[in-house]
């Protein structure tokens, strides 16, 4: 593959055309919802076109999330008593309380939008066609994108199967990240294109070791 033979640079508006179908290591089905608006979304980028897509846990999932975390903490607590002396501790109920609330805010910062030329996580923004670095890591047991762009925009932790989740999403941002490459202007390193799927004929090399060890996040 070579920069003629990419898609196109879908419409900022429309978004059309819609790009193929991207490679992706999470194989995540979840749609865009029609039939509600996000919830209290973070600000969106300015100037750079709409919202096409958007992953929000629901509801239901942030409740689900929070009663699991109770009950890992009423199962530990058990276990270590040995009963259930622990309910008559005040201030473990008050554990109880805080630890479920944390995990359901939590859960509710998963916010993940995009549109023809941009990909949003959490309030953090990148324009997906000027990419001027993109990396493959690991932030504790999440796989991750760390990306940044020529507007000095960042996204440090871009978990994949997030990104993944919606594969409409995946395939706007893949394509970004294509032309990005392709540009010559991006920075990417042989590990990453080799996770990506990106061709190797597609822009310059690979930057080497050397240039991998430099701390520049």
């Amino acid at each position: 593959m070579h920069a003629s033979d990419l898609p196109p640079i879908p419409d900022a508006v429309t978004g059309e055309p819609r790009p193929p179908r991207a490679p992706r290591i999470h194989q995540g089905k979840e749609q865009t919802p029609q039939y509600r608006q996000p919830r209290n979304p973070p600000p969106l980028p300015s100037g750079h076109g709409p919202m096409l897509e958007w992953i929000q846990p629901s509801i239901r999932l942030q409740y689900g999330a929070a009663a699991a975390m109770a009950g890992i903490l009423v199962v530990f607590a058990i276990v270590r008593t040995g009963g259930f002396e622990w309910l008559r501790w005040w201030w473990y109920w008050a554990l109880l309380i805080v630890g479920s609330w944390i995990m359901f805010r939590a859960t509710r910062n998963h916010w993940t939008a995009g549109g023809a030329t941009w990909v949003q996580w959490r309030s953090s923004w990148v324009d997906t066609y000027r990419l001027t670095r993109i990396r493959f890591s690991a932030d504790g047991t999440n796989r991750v994108l760390r990306l940044r762009d020529a507007h000095g925009n960042e996204i440090h932790s871009f978990k994949i199967n997030q990104l993944q989740g919606n594969p409409d999403l995946w395939d706007l941002v893949y394509n970004g990240i294509l032309h990005s490459v392709a540009s010559g202007n991006c920075d990417i390193d042989a590990k990453t294109r080799q996770i990506l799927q990106i061709p190797y004929e597609l822009g310059p090399r690979p930057t080497g070791k050397r240039a991998d060890r430099r701390r520049l996040w």
